[in-house]
């Protein structure tokens, strides 16, 4: 990331009517994003041994627990548990765990059971077999949700592993804060372009002549109303997707597309790696990630399960506010 002060644009989208004044993430208070930038990097954590918190039993986070998870949260957006517990076959086991963090409202997409709780494992399913998640294919960067309306924001995720393959599916992991600090960094006008309301579109879900999902047009960047975090839609595939580049701001959305791609593959600090092991799992607030393609063995025991769980909070006590 580059040091120096640069050049301020115009103020991101909805700066200029006051609902963000004072925020670090309006382009015209560089003085707050100093300070905001400086305490973020200055107390965040160096390696992945320091995200990683031992639980006993994660659903029944004890108070010193919780208090870990929720302050790793805070500095870096996620943390990941460990314990011994798989709770394979025992889908209340997230559910528990994420209310304990202030965790409630729970965002329920396509393919989800009626709990709210995913199971993502290699599905023989034909309409869930459409979706990566439920394949052992790789997955590229993204951060979930990208296709809510902005009244349904994913704003924090729970991935629990109930069991792992024989080989592959590690995640890995960057807090959109530092995305976002890398970008500003290098050029403001990346922030300022990706913070477009029509950014990043994903086109509407039509399945048989029905549409399941309409259209979504909105932001990649934005201030959360709720919160005054930060919050990030991206995702890295290339189809049934649209950003936003029609020359007015000068080729600012592909330019921070690409200096995102240069984070990505190289040799950052700040992206962690993990392959989660049976009792182990990821709370944060829908950082950017992703996966490795993976290998199931014949036996149950080295089949990847992992329950997820999005919801519409972020994890209590990690607001900017």
């Amino acid at each position: 990331m580059k040091s120096e002060t640069a050049r301020l644009p115009g103020s991101a989208p909805g700066a200029t009517n006051g609902q963000h004044h004072g925020s670090p993430f309006d382009l015209e208070n560089e003085g707050a994003y100093r300070r905001w930038r400086d305490q973020k990097l200055a107390g965040y954590p160096g390696s992945l041994d320091e995200l990683i918190v031992p639980v006993e039993d994660p659903a029944r986070l004890s108070a010193d627990e919780a208090a870990a998870l929720t302050t790793l949260c805070r500095r870096a957006n996620m943390a990941v548990y460990a314990s011994g517990v798989s709770g394979a076959g025992d889908k209340s086991l997230p559910l528990e765990l994420g209310a304990r963090l202030g965790l409630k409202r729970i965002d329920k997409p396509l393919t989800t059971d009626e709990d709210g709780v995913s199971e993502l494992a290699v599905s023989g399913d034909a309409e869930k077999q459409s979706y990566i998640p439920y394949t052992d294919r790789a997955l590229g960067w993204h951060t979930d949700g990208t296709y809510n309306p902005p009244q349904r924001r994913v704003r924090a995720l729970l991935l629990h592993c109930a069991g792992a393959a024989a080989s592959g599916g590690e995640s890995f992991l960057l807090d959109p804060d530092i995305a976002y600090i890398h970008l500003r960094d290098e050029n403001p006008d990346f922030i300022g372009a990706l913070m477009r309301p029509d950014a990043l579109t994903i086109p509407a879900n039509i399945e048989g002549g029905i549409e399941r999902r309409s259209e979504q047009a909105g932001p990649a960047f934005a201030i959360d109303p709720e919160t005054g975090a930060l919050h990030l839609r991206y995702t890295a595939r290339k189809r049934f997707v649209s950003w936003a580049d029609d020359g007015a701001d000068d080729g600012a959305v592909k330019g921070g597309l690409e200096c995102l791609g240069r984070l990505f593959t190289g040799d950052s600090q700040y992206i962690h790696r993990v392959t989660l092991k049976p009792g182990w799992g990821l709370v944060c607030n829908n950082v950017l990630h992703g996966r490795t393609a993976f290998v199931d063995g014949a036996g149950e025991a080295q089949k990847r399960l992992i329950y997820r769980v999005y919801y519409l909070d972020r994890i209590a006590g990690t607001g900017y506010r």
